[in-house]
């Protein structure tokens, strides 16, 4: 059985053979993979849309001192990601989410806190899975620093 790609090729047939087309095809492909494809984005029209955009990516977490689990290279088990999200209804009203995934085969519990603070959300994640949360929702408070531990 021929792969699909070369059976439609070979169906449409409109003077060229099918391997002109994958040629160009591919060819194509890396050139918009490089940004210089008919299908490349001006540099002011990118800059409008990344302003625009209602998900703010937080800067890294302060883990502290306290000791993580690692996994066999060394690296933190939980890869932990923060986003602040404007609300569609109104947009000066922020969801302050976190995403963690678990690297590890064996379970995590963790503490997700706003820093310097005691208002703490805790986590159960099994092995290898990710969890999204809602940390907070705050009106006009569009960054927001947050601390997490490991509870043993």
């Amino acid at each position: 059985m021929e792969p699909m790609i070369m059976r439609s090729f070979r169906e449409k047939g409109r003077g060229r053979s099918w391997k002109r087309r994958t040629a160009s095809l591919v060819g194509g492909a890396a050139l918009i993979m490089l940004g210089i494809g008919p299908s490349a984005v001006p540099n002011d029209a990118r800059a409008q849309s990344a302003s625009s955009s209602r998900l703010t990516l937080q800067s890294g977490s302060y883990a502290g001192k306290a000791q993580v689990s690692k996994d066999a290279f060394g690296k933190p088990c939980a890869d932990v990601e923060a986003a602040s999200k404007a609300r569609m209804s109104n947009p000066n009203i922020f969801d302050h989410m976190i995403s963690v995934e678990n690297r590890c085969l064996k379970p995590l519990k963790l503490r997700f806190c706003y820093f310097g603070s005691d208002r703490c959300t805790d986590v159960d994640l099994p092995g290898l899975k990710r969890k999204d949360l809602v940390l907070g929702v705050y009106p006009g408070l569009k960054t927001f620093r947050y601390s997490w531990t490991e509870v043993r």
